[in-house]
Formats: structure tokens, sequence, C-alpha cells
């Protein structure tokens, strides 16, 4: 039979090591992981991440692209490293909640495969819509999709701008046919050729002085500032906020300590005018989480993101 005071002592050990670990790390290169091929929006913003907590922990962090399966070949590998704080991910939400709601062959758990460390940057979601359609506000655009049948793309059965819209349809009480792309470009210029009628996607801001679409609305708190011509849905009456985000993980388990000493310098880094103005430029908002802040919202883009999944039946099979 084992003693109590054998097993006190054994976890006393096991705090011990625990303790020693964060106080020797890092003594080599931390590795992050990012999803995509490199020169991406995810690509970028983990660079600039990288070098953060390089700076601060005086040992490089090297980014390693491991693109494939919408993200699920990266974010398998970061969950199944060793969480002694040498392996980091650079995921968002597509990969860390969206692709396990929607995708049997993902392995890894939102919750229980993953610590937050921090997030970086916010996506804001828009809706643009044809020119075609004569809509340049929120209200007349509802009572548009009411009277006709209309057509929404996106970049791809279970991307973000599926989920988006059926979202935005499913609380104005409206419908429309879910037409996938390949790519959200190809999506927008469905748009711009009159294909169908409407996105809901970060990706129609690049088309805002264009005269063939209309982006009408922003489905955030506050106005985005590099786009603050476009109104929210809430100025317009309409109660609808969804936003994707950007941040980094390390595998579940990995010490507390090593993980805020690895979140504290991105916290500057966000803070900095030079990280805002290159994320603003990049059409996203220059938001900071902490480690505890990140796992909330995880959490709560689950419960959100499973609601709009089976309510739609949205699946990739």
């Amino acid at each position: 039979m084992i003693s109590r005071r054998f097993v006190l002592a054994a976890v006393g050990l096991s705090l011990l090591a625990g303790q020693a670990m964060a106080e020797d790390w890092p003594s080599k290169p931390v590795t992050m992981i990012v999803p995509y091929n490199p020169g991406g929006t995810t690509d970028n913003l983990a660079r600039l991440a990288a070098d953060a907590i390089a700076a601060a922990i005086g040992q490089p962090v090297v980014v390693e692209n491991k693109p494939g399966a919408a993200g699920v070949v990266g974010a398998t590998l970061a969950a199944g490293a060793p969480n002694d704080g040498y392996t980091i991910f650079f995921g968002n939400n597509a990969t860390n909640v969206v692709q396990p709601l929607i995708n049997p062959n993902v392995s890894y758990d939102p919750l229980d495969s993953f610590d937050g460390v921090a997030t970086t940057a916010d996506a804001v979601v828009f809706v643009g819509v044809g020119a075609g359609t004569g809509m340049t506000d929120l209200d007349g655009f509802v009572s548009y999709l009411k009277a006709n049948k209309t057509k929404f793309g996106s970049a791809g059965v279970g991307s973000m701008g599926q989920f988006s819209a059926t979202y935005f349809l499913q609380e104005t009480g409206t419908e429309a046919k879910h037409i996938p792309y390949q790519g959200s470009n190809n999506a927008v210029a469905a748009i711009l050729s009159g294909e169908i009628e409407f996105m809901v996607d970060p990706a129609v801001t690049r088309q805002i002085d264009s005269d063939k679409m209309n982006v009408i609305a922003a489905l955030s708190e506050e106005r985005h500032p590099a786009y603050d011509s476009v109104p929210t849905a809430k100025e317009q009456g309409y109660d609808l906020s969804l936003t994707g985000w950007f941040g980094i993980f390390a595998p579940e388990g990995t010490d507390p300590e090593i993980i805020a000493k690895m979140s504290a310098p991105l916290a500057d880094l966000v803070a900095s005018d030079a990280y805002q103005d290159q994320v603003l430029k990049m059409g996203l908002l220059p938001t900071y989480r902490d480690a505890a802040a990140t796992d909330a919202v995880v959490e709560k883009d689950l419960e959100v993101f499973t609601a709009i999944r089976d309510s739609a039946g949205i699946s990739i099979n």
C-alpha cells in the first residue's frame, strides 16, 4: 500500500521539478508552428509576435510553417508536442474553434489540447453587398433579403465566411443560399460580377471604394479605425457582433510561469505604435488578451459557433 507520506513527497518533487523547469526556461530556441504558408496574414502576425517574444526571453523563436487541411496539420503537430515551453502555436478561431466543430478528422480538443498564451489581433467581419441590389444600409438589405431569393458566397464549406453569414441570416430572420468558392477572393469576384448578392467576411473591405459593391455594416462593437465610414450593425439597430481573432497557444499543461514570460512582451508589442500601424493596415484590430482571456474567448466562441453549426447543419462531409 502506498503511504500518504510517499504521495505527498512525490507531489512535492513534481512541483519542485516544474519550478526548476520554469526557472531554467529557455535554454534553447523556441519553435512557433504556423499552420499556413508564409506571407499570409496569420504568418505575418506570427512573425511579429515571435520577434517580440525572442527579444524578451533572449532565445530565438523559430517560425515553422506547417500548412495543410485548413490549418489542422499544424494545429495537430502543436497539440502533440511536449508541454515544456519549447513549442508554441500561432492559430486563430478557424483552427482552434471552427475546424474542431466541423471536421471529424480533427484529433485535438479546443479546450483540452491547448493553453492560451495571448491573442494579438482581431478580425472584424463586414457585410458587403453587390451594388446591383441597390442596397446601401442594413435595414434596407434585410428587407431585400426577405423579399428576394438571394445567394451568399464564402471561402468554402465550414469557412469563417459561411459561419458569419449564417449567423447574420439567423439573427435577422432571413434566408439565402450558400455558394462556396475556392478562397475569399473568388467569392468577392462573384459579387462584383453579379453572380451572388453578398458576403459577410473581412475580405469585402478590399472593395470598400468599389462601384460594384457596397460595404454596409461592421459586425463589431465599434467602427473599425481603418474603415470608419462603415457604420456598425448596432448603430443601425441590429444587435450583431461576431469577430475573428489570432493568437498564440501552448500544448496543454505548459507551466503557467513559462506562459506568462511569453505573454507579457506581447502586451507591449500590441501597445506599440509600430505594431498598431502595421496591423491596422492589414485591416485588422490590434488586440491583446492575456492567457486567461484567451482561454475565455475560445470557450465563448465554442458556444457561439456550436449553436450556428447545429442550427444550420454545417459540416465538411
